[in-house]
C-alpha cells in the first residue's frame, strides 16, 4: 500500500537568503576512520562555500563509535554548547547529489535526505515513511506519487544518514533524543531514526524529505545480493487496490512481474496456489486461482478482498497433501509459497502435491531457502527441469518445467 503524500507547497528551498547574518551551521560526520573521496572533493568544498552560510564542523575524531545512538547524542549536547543555527549529520556512507547546506533556507524543523535502503526480502525503499495508524506501523512513501511542483514533502519519519535539523528541536528534546526505544523486557522497540522521529512528532515539530535531493546510500554488496534488490522506483501499483504491500510475508514487485510474465508467456489459466495472499488475489486477475491456506483467519481476510476475483481459498491443515487438491485439477501452473513463515512444517506437501500432480510449470518463492532447496530436490528434480529465476537471493522465485518423458504424463 502506498502512502498518501502531503505536499508542503511549491516553494523552493532556494528562498531569499538573509543578508544580515550567516546562518552557522554545525556539520558532524559519522564514521568509521575514513571519508568517502566525493564528499572531500565535492561536498565539503561546497558545505564551506554556500551562500550565507558559516560551517562550524566538527572534529571527525569525535564522531567515531557504536552504539550509533550514543555518538548521536554526544553530537547533539555540543551543539548545544556551540551558538550555531542547525545541527547537520550525514554518515559515512552517504553520498548527496546536491548541497545539502542550502536546505537551511527551507526554513523548516527537520528536513531529511532519502538515501535507499535494503528492507524485507531484498525490498529497495527511500528512508521516508507516513505511519499507518489504522493498521500500525509504517509504509515507505511513494516518490512517483509527489507532486512535480514539490520541493519538501511532509513525512512521519525520515532517516539520519543525512538530517538537517533547528536548533530549538533539540532544545525541546534533549540530548537524549536520538536514544533507541526499549521495552520493559529490554528488547529493542524503535532504532535511532524512529525513536527521534517519534519523539520530534510527539513535541509538535515538522518533518520533511524532499524527492528530488537524493542521495546514493553506498554499501558493499555480495555478488549473489545483487539480483535480490528490487527497486521501489518502478512504478507497479498492480498492489494498491487490495491495499496490501509489496514485501514482507507478501510477494515483491520484481516476483510478480516474473510471475506475470510466466503467465503471459504459457497461457495460464488455471492455478494451484499454496500460501495465498497479495500473489493470490493479483494471479486470480486473469485465471482460475485456487489456494489452499493454514491460516483460517488469514484466509477469511484474502477473500473478503478477492472482490470478485476467480479465486476459492482451500482450508488446510499444512500436515498432509491437502485430500481433495487432485480433483479439483487440472493446473496450467502451480505456485507454493506456503504455508506461511519460515518454518518448513507442511511446506514438503505443497512440494509433493504439485509434483504429483504433474502440473506443467511450477514456481516456488524463497527458492534459496534450505527447506525450499530441500524439498526441490526431493521432488521437483526428479520431474522437471529449471527454466528459469528472477535472481540467486534466497526470496527469489524458481521457474521448473515438466520434462515430457513417460514417466511424468498423466
Amino acid at each position: 500500500m502506498t502512502s498518501k503524500l502531503k505536499c508542503s507547497g511549491t516553494a523552493t528551498v532556494t528562498a531569499e537568503k538573509s543578508a544580515r547574518k550567516p546562518i552557522k551551521l554545525y556539520f558532524a560526520m559519522l564514521n568509521k576512520g575514513w571519508f568517502r573521496r566525493e564528499f572531500t572533493t565535492i561536498e565539503l568544498p561546497d558545505l564551506q562555500n554556500t551562500e550565507g552560510v558559516k560551517l562550524y564542523m566538527e572534529r571527525p575524531e569525535l564522531t567515531v563509535g557504536h552504539p550509533i545512538c550514543s555518538v548521536r547524542c554526544a553530537i547533539a549536547k555540543r551543539f548545544l554548547a556551540s551558538d550555531c543555527d542547525y545541527l547537520m549529520m550525514q554518515d559515512d556512507d552517504i553520498v548527496p547529489h546536491h548541497n545539502p547546506a542550502e536546505l537551511v533556507y527551507a526554513d523548516r524543523d527537520i528536513i531529511g535526505c532519502p538515501a535507499k535502503v535494503r528492507q524485507a526480502a531484498g525490498q529497495m525503499n527511500w528512508v521516508a515513511y507516513a505511519e499507518e495508524k489504522e493498521r500500525g506501523g509504517y509504509v515507505a512513501v511513494d516518490f512517483s506519487r509527489a507532486p512535480q511542483d514539490a520541493d519538501l514533502i511532509s513525512v512521519d519519519v525520515v532517516g539520519t544518514g543525512l538530517i538537517l535539523i533547528k536548533r530549538h528541536v533539540i532544545e525541546k528534546l534533549g540530548v537524549a533524543c536520538f536514544m533507541d526505544i526499549f521495552g520493559a523486557e529490554g528488547n529493542r522497540e524503535m532504532g535511532t531514526d524512529f525513536a527521534f522521529c517519534k519523539r520530534a512528532r510527539e513535541a509538535g515539530f515538522s518533518i520533511y524529505t524532499t524527492p528530488y535531493r537524493v542521495c546514493e546510500h553506498v554499501k558493499e554488496m555480495g555478488l549473489l545480493d545483487i539480483t535480490g534488490y528490487d527497486d521501489g522506483d518502478f512504478v507497479c501499483l498492480d498492489n494498491v487496490r487490495y491495499e496490501i504491500p509489496w514485501g514482507g510475508m507478501a510477494i515483491l514487485q520484481k516476483d510478480w512481474r516474473f510471475i506475470q510474465d510466466t503467465m503471459e508467456k504459457n497461457g495460464v489459466k488455471s492455478v494451484l496456489e499454496f500460501g495465498s495472499g497479495l500473489s493470490s488475489l493479483l494471479m486470480s486477475d486473469g485465471a482460475s486461482v485456487v489456494s489452499y491456506e493454514t491460516d483460517a483467519e488469514w484466509a477469511d481476510k484474502m477473500r473478503a478482498k478477492a472482490n470478485g476475483n476467480a479465486l476459492s481459498i482451500v482450508s488446510w491443515d499444512g500436515k498432509e497433501v491437502p485430500a481433495m487438491v487432485s480433483q479439483r485439477g487440472p493446473y496450467d501452473m502451480a505456485f507454493i509459497d506456503g504455508p506461511r513463515g519460515d518454518s518448513e512444517a507442511g511446506r514438503e506437501f505443497s512440494f509433493k502435491a504439485a509434483t504429483d500432480l504433474n502440473i506443467p510449470l511450477i514456481i516456488t518463492h524463497d527458492s534459496g531457502r534450505r527447506g525450499e532447496l530441500r524439498w526441490a530436490n526431493k521432488y521437483i528434480r526428479k520431474k522437471y527441469d529449471l527454466a528459469g529465476k528472477n535472481g540467486s537471493h534466497l526470496q527469489r522465485c524458481n521457474l521448473w518445467k515438466l520434462r515430457q518423458t513417460s514417466d511424468s504424463v498423466s
